[in-house]
Order: C-alpha cells, then sequence, then structure tokens
C-alpha cells in the first residue's frame, strides 16, 4: 500500500509492508513495551508544559505504550494508546517543545507530537551531531513555543 493510511490501527493490525510504503520504518525498531518511568515523567512534564492543546491529551498518558524505537541510538520512541497507534505518514501536532542537558553532558531537544487525536511520538535528539545519549528520571527542561503554527 503506497500513500497515507486513514485511521488509527491497532499494532497488530499494520503490516510492516505498510510501515515500508510510507517511508519511515529505515530507522524504526519494533519494540512494544510499558513506557519506563523516565519516558513517562518526561511525557507528563511536556504535555502540562506544552501548547493549550497538550492538556486534551493529558488523559491517554495512563494508556500510553512503546511500539517503537529509533534504530539510531537516541531515545526516540513511538507511542500507542490503548494499544492502537497513529498512521505514519498523518499529519502531526506539536503538543509541547522543550530542551535539556543529559547525563552525558549532551544538549538535547525533545518534541512530543500527536496524531490522529493520539499521542504518536516523543522525538528526543541531540542539538548538534549524533552523540549517542540516555534520559535521567528528574530533567530540568526549558520550554519553548513551537516553531511552526
Amino acid at each position: 500500500m503506497v500513500g497515507r493510511l486513514d485511521r488509527p490501527y491497532a499494532m497488530d493490525q499494520l503490516p510492516a509492508t505498510d510501515l515500508l510504503d510510507v517511508g519511515i520504518t529505515a530507522m524504526r525498531v519494533p519494540e512494544a513495551r510499558e513506557l519506563s518511568e523516565k519516558e513517562r515523567v518526561l511525557l507528563e512534564q511536556l504535555l502540562l508544559h506544552g501548547t493549550a492543546e497538550s492538556r486534551s491529551y493529558v488523559e491517554q498518558l495512563s494508556r500510553v505504550t512503546v511500539a517503537s524505537r529509533c534504530g539510531c541510538g537516541c531515545p526516540t520512541i513511538d507511542l500507542a494508546v490503548a494499544g492502537r497507534i497513529a498512521p505514519p505518514g498523518s499529519p502531526t501536532v506539536i503538543l509541547s517543545e522543550a530542551g535539556g542537558v543529559s547525563p552525558e553532558g549532551i544538549s538535547f531537544g525533545v518534541i512530543l507530537h500527536g496524531r490522529e487525536g493520539l499521542l504518536s511520538e516523543l522525538e528526543v535528539y541531540p542539538i548538534e551531531g549524533d552523540a549517542v545519549f540516555t534520559l535521567r528520571t528528574s530533567i530540568r527542561l526549558s520550554f519553548t513555543k513551537p516553531f511552526w503554527p
């Protein structure tokens, strides 16, 4: 199937070929699991300090799990809500954006994405280069407004 998927799918209903056709699996590694404490705390902080729209997503937090992770080694994860993932390639809404410093001293940015009304991606990236880094449970974040509408 080439093109956009038109509705959220349960994780077990989305064939890998669909993911390949929309071009997002090159760096994604399937990893169905519960959120770590670090990830849950980070998501909560982002939702509480995000855009006005982010508050409507807070109730999803108790049902969020990890669907996959980035294969480059960064802490980016794709999210599922009650076992449902937003269609790959669907329009994204930036719910929150922040920056911080990892335990290794690496400055990083973090963006929380929503798609199709679901929490969909916790994007965490180094500000410079491609350094691999970790997150800690208590992270001091600096929150910013999204760059785009």
